[in-house]
């Protein structure tokens, strides 16, 4: 569920729409299941927001509600999310200014673990919230598509990279009734590198972690129509 999280905001709004610059609204499938809606939305570059919420039958056994917001002000943002883990809760909020981070807390706080690789304050300089990060690295694509760039990103835990890149320039077709672009589609991909708040145990792990992003074009801009990523499984995320 953290693979997911991190990467799939995943990463969009209140109802099935036609694809807009600022409203997204996803469905997220995992052996053909439909587990979890995420929704997206940038108002006037101004405030980012998401939620995401567990669906089908892993609401009955994995019940998952998260939401999170971000409000820009002039030289600094105000990064909150909230979730919800069947008796689990926590809300963490980080303040940032000129894209250092000058606040950080967790409702209730956050437990003390282990063998985990120290956050120094070099690491809170020059770095931006998740969700800015999801939007700036993934959703900002205009008249040419642009899959070669990174954000330095803390979460209220971690500090780490999320970099953009892409292998090919080859068309991809995803043969999918789900997906509501049929056109041939270019394939970017996401990667995840630690830097630090991690613990050491996990840093394989999450270093391997990655999600495929294939963009389509639509009236000039490019848009991401279809996420994937594996783990156990296989997990596609489809735009609406």
């Amino acid at each position: 569920m953290k693979k997911i999280f991190i990467f799939i905001f995943i990463l969009c709004n209140f109802a099935t729409q036609t694809v807009s610059a600022s409203e997204y609204h996803y469905d997220v499938y995992g052996l053909n299941i439909r587990f979890m809606e995420i929704k997206f939305s940038n108002t006037k570059n101004e405030k980012l927001t998401t939620d995401i919420e567990s669906k089908s039958l892993l609401s009955y056994f994995y019940d998952f509600k998260g939401s999170g917001i971000v409000e820009q002000k002039p030289n600094q943002a105000i990064y909150e999310f909230s979730y919800q883990k069947k008796e689990k809760r926590r809300t963490t909020t980080v303040v940032l200014k000129d894209q250092a981070v000058i606040n950080n807390f967790s409702n209730p706080p956050r437990k003390e673990k282990k063998d985990i690789v120290p956050v120094t304050k070099e690491d809170l300089k020059n770095v931006v919230d998740p969700l800015t990060a999801v939007q700036q690295l993934i959703f900002d694509q205009n008249k040419k598509l642009n899959c070669n760039k990174q954000k330095k990103v803390f979460d209220g835990a971690n500090v780490f990279y999320l970099k953009l890149s892409q292998v090919d320039t080859d068309p991809y077709i995803i043969d999918s009734p789900k997906l509501i672009y049929q056109e041939p589609m270019q394939k970017c991909k996401l990667t995840y590198q630690t830097i630090s708040g991690h613990e050491l145990e996990d840093e394989a792990k999450a270093n391997k972690m990655y999600v495929d992003i294939f963009y389509g074009e639509k009236n000039k801009m490019f848009y991401p129509y279809f996420l994937t990523t594996k783990s156990k499984i296989t997990v596609e995320m489809f735009l609406k």
